[in-house]
């Protein structure tokens, strides 16, 4: 398996409007469309490309849903490697609304990392407003 680059890092924010103060307004990354159906997740770019996931965990979750996302270079074969390794994995590979796929595994410590082809491998109609709720066009 060959990790290309970091495709983006989730992490776990408690309010919504004052960590876009934070990412958006401070930093300077920009709000785009999320390519997931959930109203919890906030998708950033910073200027070369690299996101980050701003995720607002569900109520009384033990475990937030932070992780780190490797982008590799051949996913199926990266997929079965990590199937035949022992390590844990979580769910089958998904497909996000870009065509993007994924699939989550669980290293030696129990961090969850996501494994992921580029994003943006086909058009999508998705926009996003300024706090980073995601719709169809």
């Amino acid at each position: 398996m060959k990790v290309r680059t970091i495709n983006h890092i989730g992490l776990p924010i408690k309010d919504r409007k004052i960590a876009l103060e934070f990412y958006r307004d401070l930093l300077g990354l920009e709000v785009i469309p999320s390519m997931v159906d959930s109203e919890k997740i906030v998708w950033m770019r910073t200027a070369d490309g690299t996101m980050i996931h701003l995720i607002e965990p569900p109520e009384n979750e033990g475990n937030p849903r932070y992780h780190v996302a490797l982008e590799i270079d051949d996913f199926d074969a990266a997929t079965k490697e990590l199937q035949e390794s022992g390590f844990e994995i979580e769910g089958p590979p998904g497909e996000r609304h870009d065509g993007q796929r994924c699939i989550f595994a669980y290293d030696p410590d129990g961090n969850r990392i996501e494994f992921t082809t580029a994003s943006g491998l086909k058009p999508s109609n998705r926009v996003a407003d300024e706090l980073g709720y995601t719709k169809e066009q």
